[in-house]
């Protein structure tokens, strides 16, 4: 039985308020948490696989809990640029973490593995929401077969950075870039 808190399936809800157009039959959730995002892609595309990324292990230990093997793989590890293992900072809130230091983060930091994501599978959906990561991350991804990309920003710097980097061959469909926190979704062009 899913133990996601309302507010979390909440904030899941703001990368659906445009109809996605396409089935995937592959999701990359960067960023997983506790499953929220999973859940939700499993209910909406239950022939989909997703692939899960998680370095903060008391939300693997969710997670785990909350998804099923059978359509979702989950790795205990964060996306960065390069692999190796570095320290992130513990969130203020228990199911939050990220490598930059923002105003939500406290100062306690804990050791956890790096996958690099020029290594990870090209999805045809992918969802970054990493509390400040995600600009690294989409620089190295590769979205050759990517046709819709759901992110959380966690700056308006990198709202606008994410915005010209996507826009050669995506359309951003729902904008929250006027926020210091918000939720975009692009579609793949043509």
């Amino acid at each position: 039985m899913s133990t996601i808190p309302q507010w979390l399936h909440d904030e899941v809800n703001d990368y659906f308020v445009v109809p996605i157009r396409t089935t995937p039959h592959t999701v990359l959730d960067i960023g997983a948490n506790i499953g929220a995002f999973a859940l939700r892609a499993h209910r909406e595309w239950p022939s989909a696989t997703v692939f899960c990324y998680e370095p903060m292990p008391f939300n693997v230990e969710k997670l785990r809990e909350n998804v099923d093997g059978a359509w979702c793989h989950i790795s205990a590890s964060a996306v960065r640029a390069t692999a190796g293992e570095d320290d992130i900072h513990v969130g203020d809130m228990f199911v939050t973490g990220g490598f930059s230091k923002g105003a939500r983060m406290t100062n306690q930091t804990i050791r956890v593995q790096c996958v690099a994501a020029s290594g990870l599978p090209s999805c045809d959906l992918v969802k970054i929401d990493t509390e400040g990561s995600e600009v690294e991350i989409l620089s190295h991804l590769n979205l050759e077969n990517t046709q819709v990309i759901m992110l959380e920003h966690h700056s308006l710097s990198d709202a606008e950075t994410l915005r010209k980097m996507l826009s050669p061959v995506f359309e951003l469909v729902h904008d929250e870039t006027s926020r210091e926190v918000g939720t975009e979704v692009y579609f793949r062009r043509g």
